[in-house]
This record gives structure tokens, sequence and C-alpha cells, in this order.
């Protein structure tokens, strides 16, 4: 049997913080994220949020065969993770970030795909 694969728009609200003035942000610092074991993680996209704090959005691959969908917050002044959210597709398929925005009451909505393969 032929195995037809397609890509499904998949999007989360993943967070909800609390607003606040919008400050002035500089980049003086840096983060990577490494899933170990030479596997594929790719960083898709990065928004601020209204207190100046950084989102960043992509992917990771755990080993298992599958990728799945990452958002991370991190402190402004040092780059140091405030809280990680990953997604994994319940049955195992790839998912993955296009996009993300933050909105000004600091919600978070994240845009990617499901990509999905019938046998």
């Amino acid at each position: 049997m032929k195995q037809i694969c397609r890509i499904l728009p998949l999007v989360l609200l993943v967070g909800l913080m609390a607003g606040g003035a919008r400050a002035e942000v500089t980049l003086g610092w840096s983060d990577l994220h490494d899933g170990g074991a030479s596997l594929n993680d790719e960083g898709m996209s990065v928004a601020f949020t209204p207190d100046g704090n950084v989102v960043s959005a992509g992917m990771h691959d755990l080993g298992n065969g599958y990728t799945d969908m990452l958002v991370r917050k991190h402190d402004r002044a040092t780059g140091e993770p405030i809280w990680t959210f990953t997604y994994a597709d319940p049955v195992g398929n790839d998912v993955a970030v296009s996009e993300i925005m933050v909105d000004q009451r600091g919600d978070i909505l994240v845009a990617g795909y499901l990509s999905a393969c019938d046998s």
C-alpha cells in the first residue's frame, strides 16, 4: 500500500503571563539547546514578552524518531530559562514550529505543523 503523507496546521496557546511595562531589551547572552546524541534541534522563531523577556521556539528530537515542539521563555537579563514547554504528538508524528507571537497581555501563540503519514 502506498504511504500518504500530509502536513496539518497546528496552533497552541502555550502560556499566560502577567503583562507589565515594556522594557528595552539588549542581547547580552546566548542560550544553546542541545538535546544530545547528535540529534536535530532547530530554532525557528523568537518573540519578546511585554516585560522584555525572550520567548524562543523550535523543534527538538529526543531520539524516538520524531521531532517535538519546544518553546522556552528566557530571563531578559541573564538568558536563563524561566520555563520550557514541549509538545509531542500523542501518536508520534513530527511537530514543528513555524512562528510564534506574544500579544499585549503576554499570551504566547504558537503556530506550526503536524507532519503525519498514513500507510
